[in-house]
Formats: structure tokens, sequence, C-alpha cells
């Protein structure tokens, strides 16, 4: 799988990479653990997750994905406030509550987030012939203001 040999190679050049950091790019970015953020690449939940139009409203929830009785996310449908009666979630990656989300073998690619100021540009750039050499492709205009895509 060339994601994982991508993750694989990066990270032996000192590089944080990550499938399906939790929710949104900002709450990912406040759980990147990383000693040089301008060396950081991942994408979250909702750039891999699945697009069912099969989903129904929750009816434990009313579709609020709260339950508040426990003061927390809906357990029947983890915070997402849809469910998925028709459908075998084990196939697909869970971790983060309320998301269906692809795993790396499902998906042929993803955009990813990465430090968008010059350093982090340059870093990027860098790399580009290793995304290569692990048997990736990317579509990226090389600016801080846009996402890359990495396909495999």
């Amino acid at each position: 799988m060339s994601f994982k040999k991508l993750q694989e190679n990066l990270r032996a050049k000192g590089w944080t990479v990550e499938w399906n950091m939790p929710c949104c790019q900002s709450c990912a970015w406040a759980e990147i653990e990383a000693d040089d953020l301008s060396k950081v690449l991942f994408n979250y939940s909702q750039d891999c997750e699945v697009d069912f139009e099969l989903g129904e409203e929750c009816a434990m929830c009313d579709g609020e994905g709260w339950d508040e009785d426990a003061n927390d996310d809906c357990d029947n449908c983890s915070g997402s406030g849809t469910t998925y009666d028709n459908l075998d979630q084990s196939e697909y990656d869970t971790s983060v509550a309320g998301f269906v989300c692809m795993t790396p073998e499902q998906a042929e690619g993803s955009l990813f987030c990465f430090d968008g100021d010059d350093r982090g540009v340059e870093n990027l750039k860098a790399i580009l012939p290793i995304i290569e050499e692990s048997g990736c492709s990317y579509d990226w205009n090389e600016t801080g203001n846009s996402r890359i895509y990495i396909s495999w």
C-alpha cells in the first residue's frame, strides 16, 4: 500500500504523518504532537468520511448527536446524529466519534494539511520526490494557500 510506504518514508525523515485526525482542520491541529510543525502532513475525518446516502436521522437523539441525560455523544450514533443500520461499520475507520471514515486502503487518495507558512511550504516541496518514490502522486500548486492532494 503506497500510503503506508509514504508514511514510513516520511516518518523516517522526521515528519509527522497521520490519517483521520479528529473532526476538522482546527481540531486536528490542536491534537498534533510534533516537535516541528513545519514537518506535519495529515488529513482529518471530514477528508476521509464515507459519503453515505444510506443514513437516517438517529431516533435516540432526534438527529442531534447528543445525549442530554449523559451529557455526552449519543451512544447510538456516536455523536453524528445519523445511523447506518444497513451498513457494516466494522469495515471502516470509526476511531473518531461521529464519523465513519475510509481507511487508507479503501481510499484512492486524500487532501492533506500542512503548515502553510514559508518554512512549511519549503519542507513540503523538499519531500515531493519522496512522495513519488513511495508510489504516490500529488496535485498541488506549491503554495501555502492550498492543500495537497496525494493519491496512491
